[in-house]
């Protein structure tokens, strides 16, 4: 038999269900005691796992005192141990450590390192975090094949002499594949050097935009009555790095981001508030059920069986407690999915204005024209454009933040260069990264010609409309 996979001869629900019994516990109490909604507990035992974590399962383990064994089999029916993200939040948990506790421990790493791992938006950790943790975690100290589980769900080495791993792969159905090098994951140390042509990934990468982070802190003045915000901008004028930028700042410590940071307000964070990320680009994010699943989820709510529309506001209305904004990436491309019809819209018209979650649900939304426009051009007209009582219009960045942007990489420019720089950028920040990247590789190749202008100047052809509005 498959020792650490063993063929699921009881459904997690089936166990739960007997584990219950046995304690002559109820539904609620389990649900009072592990600091779930009651809902959580109902679906699992009907074998609806959407909302089961490893944390979940380390709090089961605890309340029902399980044996080894027990552990063993509640965790494998779970579905824990197909995924290092789950299986990680297990240990943690069944360790006491939380997020930043976890983060703290490894050398001071980022409390959003951590996260990013647990929610699997990294997918291959860094080997040597994936060892520090599991000495932290006492994986160690557990029998050879649980190391070898844990450290292949990371795709990395295990620490376990080869003849032990081959027997693993050969009897469990595991990912084999190590990959220490391409790792998908923020560096230990963010490295100062440009990012061309993707989003920013981190708050410290994000430059400027001061005038729109004071409007979208008086959006947010009253927690309880969230104003919604409409950012207006070319493609390539870093709509998307705003929205990354106000996912994430909030998780950051001051210990990872530039001196100064964050600029615009203040001193404020929106700390108590939780953010969505929406790419309406990402096809399944235009399927209704699956947007309002994959929101719920995000927001660690309960999931209805059919989620739509009615149940989604239902578990708002009764479980969101923080505030929260959903940051909506390119509402335009949502406007042309068929099955995001003029109902939907309505729908998260009426989210919007106070009628659900007793206005703690904001929106923050990106276009490359006026939503009203792009609303009707798709025959989709609805009052839902007309909440956005702060439309703002991406424009390029003042001097001092492009120069701000300049001087941040490792290798000081000449100034020659970076009047050139501002000048053929326009100010604009994908400009700017992609011609500093290019003088940059010059440098690092010894090249004092002026060919990286020219290499420069054709790579953001494509994108001179920017400069042209600008």
């Amino acid at each position: 038999m498959n020792e650490i996979f063993p063929s699921k001869q009881r459904k997690f629900g089936e166990l739960l269900a007997r584990y219950l019994s046995e304690r002559d516990c109820s539904d609620n109490e389990l649900a009072k005691n592990i600091r779930v909604p009651p809902e959580f507990v109902d679906q699992w035992l009907n074998e609806k796992l959407y909302d089961l974590r490893g944390k979940h399962v380390a709090k089961l383990v605890k309340f029902f005192e399980l044996t080894d064994d027990q552990e063993d089999e509640l965790l494998t029916a779970s579905g824990c141990r197909q995924t290092f993200g789950k299986l990680l939040e297990f240990y943690m948990y069944k360790n006491g450590f939380s997020n930043n506790a976890l983060a703290k421990k490894i050398g001071g790493k980022p409390a959003i390192t951590v996260c990013r791992w647990v929610n699997e938006e990294v997918k291959r950790p860094r080997g040597e975090n994936v060892k520090e943790v599991a000495e932290i975690l006492n994986i160690l100290k557990l029998s050879p094949q649980k190391v070898v589980e844990f450290f292949l769900l990371a795709s990395c080495a295990p620490p376990i002499d080869s003849k032990t791993v081959g027997e693993f792969i050969k009897t469990n159905d595991v990912a084999s594949e190590i990959d220490n090098d391409n790792q998908d994951e923020l560096p230990a140390e963010l490295k100062s050097i440009p990012i061309p042509g993707i989003p920013i990934s981190h708050p410290c990468q994000f430059f400027g935009r001061q005038d729109i982070l004071k409007q979208l802190r008086r959006a947010w003045q009253q927690p309880s009555a969230l104003q919604h915000v409409a950012i207006i901008g070319k493609r390539r004028s870093g709509k998307t790095s705003l929205l990354k930028y106000l996912q994430y700042i909030s998780e950051t410590s001051a210990i990872e981001l530039r001196s100064g940071q964050p600029q615009g307000w203040n001193g404020w964070l929106p700390r108590d508030f939780q953010f969505v990320f929406i790419d309406f680009q990402y096809f399944p994010m235009t399927k209704p059920a699956i947007l309002l699943s994959h929101i719920l989820d995000k927001l660690n709510l309960p999931k209805p069986s059919n989620c739509d529309l009615i149940s989604f506001s239902q578990v708002l209305d009764k479980h969101l407690t923080k505030p929260t904004v959903m940051l909506f990436d390119e509402i335009g491309a949502g406007l042309q999915a068929p099955d995001l019809d003029a109902t939907f819209w309505a729908n998260m018209k009426a989210f919007g204005e106070n009628n659900c979650a007793n206005g703690k649900l904001g929106f923050v939304v990106t276009a490359h024209e006026p939503i009203q426009i792009l609303a009707k051009e798709s025959g989709k007209e609805s009052s839902f454009f007309n909440i956005f009582g702060h439309p703002v219009h991406l424009k390029p960045l003042a001097k001092t933040e492009a120069l701000e942007l300049i001087n941040s990489f490792a290798r000081p420019l000449p100034a020659a260069d970076t009047d050139w720089l501002l000048q053929n950028s326009g100010g604009w920040p994908a400009l700017l990264q992609l011609l500093c990247d290019a003088r940059l590789l010059a440098l690092e190749e010894g090249d004092n010609s002026d060919a990286w202008k020219t290499e420069g100047l054709e790579r953001i052809e494509p994108f001179v409309e920017l400069l042209l509005k600008g």
